[in-house]
């Protein structure tokens, strides 16, 4: 899909801090690569009730992008603005989690540092962990693969799960966390195998069903 801009959205973006100019730019290629049946059904779109017509929000973590669709179909970027958070966290709070990804951008589950790595589904259901060699355990004690450098590996050496910094596409926003289920025992951990050769390929496996894995 085409998109179309203003020049008061120009205007906008030159007074963006970077780290928006970043995510507006992000946006841009998103709805570019989108058709408007898509971008419409895109969990980023958010319709605004407006006497001007339909006006409709594109808004990542720090920008804010105001748009319209013209009669051909194509979108048209009106406005932007900076997002503040309004209730920052502390850092320390960012620090105890760390969301992982599948390799579409969307969140499956977290891994709470503060409480020896244990890995949570987002509905509050714990689901393994990983030890101090990076190596992540069920609670069944399986030995399910490896957390390096911001990436879950498989035994193939296939990515299966991704942070914001590593996931290959733009990630979206993390669902409300449920409250947290009473972790099992664990059980008596397999010895770990060799590591295979790292590759670039995505495991066509689910992040959750992978980890869930753990669980039987």
């Amino acid at each position: 899909m085409r998109v179309l801009i203003t020049p008061q959205f120009n205007a906008a973006m030159l007074r963006l801090p970077a780290p928006s100019q970043k995510e507006a730019s992000q946006l841009y290629a998103i709805a570019s690569a989108l058709t408007r049946e898509q971008l419409v059904e895109s969990p980023l779109l958010t319709k605004l009730e407006t006497s001007r017509g339909d006006i409709f929000t594109l808004r990542s973590k720090s920008a804010r992008v105001f748009c319209s669709f013209d009669g051909t179909g194509d979108v048209l970027f009106l406005d932007v603005n900076e997002v503040k958070n309004l209730y920052h966290e502390k850092p320390t709070t960012q620090e105890k989690e760390t969301a992982l990804f599948g390799r579409n951008g969307d969140p499956k589950v977290y891994i709470a540092n503060n409480e020896n790595k244990t890995i949570y589904s987002f509905s509050g259901v714990p689901l393994a962990y990983i030890d101090d060699k990076k190596n992540i355990y069920g609670f069944n004690g399986k030995h399910l693969g490896w957390f390096e450098d911001g990436i879950v590996w498989d035994h193939q050496g296939q990515r299966v799960g991704f942070t914001s910094k590593t996931c290959p596409t733009f990630t979206k926003f993390e669902p409300f966390k449920g409250f947290k289920n009473f972790k099992p025992f664990k059980g008596f951990k397999q010895f770990a195998p060799f590591k295979p050769i790292k590759t670039h390929s995505d495991s066509k496996n689910d992040l959750l069903t992978f980890l869930e894995e753990g669980r039987s």
